[in-house]
């Protein structure tokens, strides 16, 4: 049971002032009690004085992490992607329009009761400020207004079953972010100047009860929004993000815990709809199904990431999904043959039976069994038995041949060595060849704005939703390979209304618009033994720190 600390904090200070010695014996199982072994060790972390006090609009990654301290959102988004409540008590919707009920014990550091209408004060700034990096997430949203003190009202412009997911957004009290300070917030920690110095103190009227073992973080003054890895080395910074798949990725040294945490970028490979040959849909799922997608990340993506076929994160099971996650080279030369055989047209909306994708998902191809080599490709299937095992032979009746050329951004090492892998892959097919076209990254953006690229290398952060208009829908602005399907634009909608998410999976299965690799993971790195049961979200590095305990 959760115990709001202000209550037995007072409790305890009228129990002294009667005189009482030790503490009494409030009886009951549930009785309150913070006997958390409270850590006196450094903890410090970043701090960019000349980003905003308002966590709604600060843009900067240092910041970030620091807001996470201090301010809570509607909901927190969990490591399965789910929304989980925070200071919202319960909601309704029917994914056009939704009413949020807010917590009825929930107060600002200052005291005051949190309120409808902070709740909208806030939403709106990120809705009205193009600079706030929560500002894409409520693009569709036609109007947010409080119904009454506890209730928020949100209609959306298009049907999103997942809204909610969005609406981890800081909520501040109300005006407070013009005080020239830091805005009121309600998270576990608040922040405290005193000689000059500011801390983040424990909040003792956290709704969420104790806290754990740290109840106080120094904050480190950052000349620069990217001075924070040098301050870590130098163990001033006690906790921060650091990519790891990166083109500079840290070198932190030391004694340093590395904790992961599952992420919404995408690795995939977006595919030119106006090559003639990839604008065919089997061609596009041989591709895919040549792929060790386990072995990728296994080797190439350093184990940061999670191998996925479609474009969500987690990988859904059931629904009679194929989802491999290791190469079938059988698979990918018998779809090559009937793509080039004259079994098949090529046209964007093929219907071929499920049949034709890869193989049945199996909870074995999760783990990295070793048997693929290092180029992601099953030397024991690489063809069909009895065909013709010349990589350069041609396939189909009229002697087809594919040629690809990958492009990459030169700039990341490891999505070049990536890349090289996919290509060792897809030249062990028959027919096949690729050649890895390595760019630096301006030059890479101009050649994908030109369409100048048969298959790219790609990464892209999807919002929490997963919305892949971007990607999929005509027009979308990460769409670089022209595609267009009006089926496809229809099974998007009706994913996002909830009406048929499997319909999605199985049209998107079926087409193969882009090739969706693996979603990469986060990473937060902190110093070794400072925090024992630590399990970050992937947007807060602070959740769960009730539960966190030192050795």
């Amino acid at each position: 049971m959760k115990w709001k600390k202000g209550v037995v904090a007072a409790f305890l200070a009228a129990l002294c002032l009667l005189g009482a010695c030790g503490l009494p014996d409030l009886g009951g199982e549930d009785a309150p009690v913070d006997n958390v072994k409270v850590s006196d060790a450094y903890f410090g972390l970043a701090w960019y004085q000349n980003g905003t006090l308002n966590p709604v609009l600060d843009n900067t990654s240092i910041n970030r992490v620091l807001c996470e301290a201090l301010y809570e959102g509607l909901f927190e988004v969990t490591s399965n992607f789910t929304a989980e409540n925070v200071l919202c008590e319960s909601y309704t919707g029917d994914g056009t329009t939704f009413t949020f009920t807010l917590r009825d014990d929930v107060s600002f550091w200052s005291g005051e009761k949190l309120t409808a209408r902070d709740v909208v004060a806030s939403l709106q700034t990120a809705q009205f400020n193009e600079a706030s990096p929560y500002h894409n997430r409520l693009t569709e949203v036609s109007s947010i207004e409080a119904v009454s003190d506890r209730e928020v009202r949100i209609v959306l412009t298009s049907p999103n079953i997942n809204f909610p997911r969005l609406l981890d957004i800081p909520i501040y009290r109300q005006g407070s972010a013009d005080s020239g300070n830091f805005a009121d917030g309600t998270g576990p920690f608040q922040p405290v100047e005193h000689d000059r110095q500011w801390t983040l103190e424990a909040n003792e009227n956290w709704h969420d009860g104790f806290l754990g073992s740290i109840r106080t973080i120094t904050l480190v003054k950052m000349p620069r929004a990217d001075a924070a890895m040098s301050s870590f080395q130098t163990g001033d910074v006690s906790l921060m993000r650091a990519a790891r798949i990166s083109p500079d990725p840290p070198s932190v040294g030391g004694s340093v815990d590395t904790v992961q945490t599952t992420s919404a970028s995408l690795h995939y490979l977006g595919i030119n709809h106006a090559n003639s040959q990839l604008a065919n849909a089997k061609v596009r799922q041989a591709l895919s199904a040549a792929l060790s997608r386990q072995s990728l990340c296994s080797t190439q993506l350093q184990t940061f990431a999670d191998p996925a076929v479609l474009p969500v994160n987690p990988q859904p099971t059931g629904e009679d999904l194929a989802l491999n996650m290791s190469a079938d080279a059988t698979k990918a030369a018998q779809l090559l043959r009937e793509a080039f055989g004259g079994e098949t047209d090529t046209d964007e909306t093929d219907t071929s039976d499920e049949s034709d994708n890869t193989d049945e998902y199996d909870d074995t191809d999760q783990a990295d069994t070793g048997d693929e080599d290092t180029d992601g490709y099953d030397e024991n299937n690489d063809t069909d038995s009895g065909e013709d095992t010349d990589s350069t032979a041609a396939f189909g009746t009229g002697g087809e041949t594919l040629s690809i050329r990958l492009l990459v951004n030169s700039d990341n090492a490891f999505k070049v060595a990536a890349a090289e892998q996919i290509a060792a892959s897809w030249n062990a097919l028959d027919g096949v060849t690729v050649t890895v076209d390595k760019q630096p990254y301006e030059t890479f953006i101009s050649m994908l704005q030109s369409g100048s690229f048969d298959v790219y290398y790609g990464e892209t952060q999807l919002t929490a939703d997963f919305d892949l208009r971007p990607l999929l829908s005509s027009g979308g602005s990460l769409n670089y390979g022209g595609y267009s399907s009006a089926d496809m634009t229809s099974a998007i909608a009706a994913a996002r209304s909830g009406e048929n998410v499997s319909g999605f999976y199985s049209l998107f299965l079926e087409q193969m618009p882009i090739i969706p690799i693996a979603f990469e993971r986060g990473q937060i790195i902190i110093r070794k033994g400072l925090i024992d049961n630590y399990a970050p979200s992937p947007y807060n590095a602070f959740a769960g720190l009730e539960t966190w305990t030192t050795s």
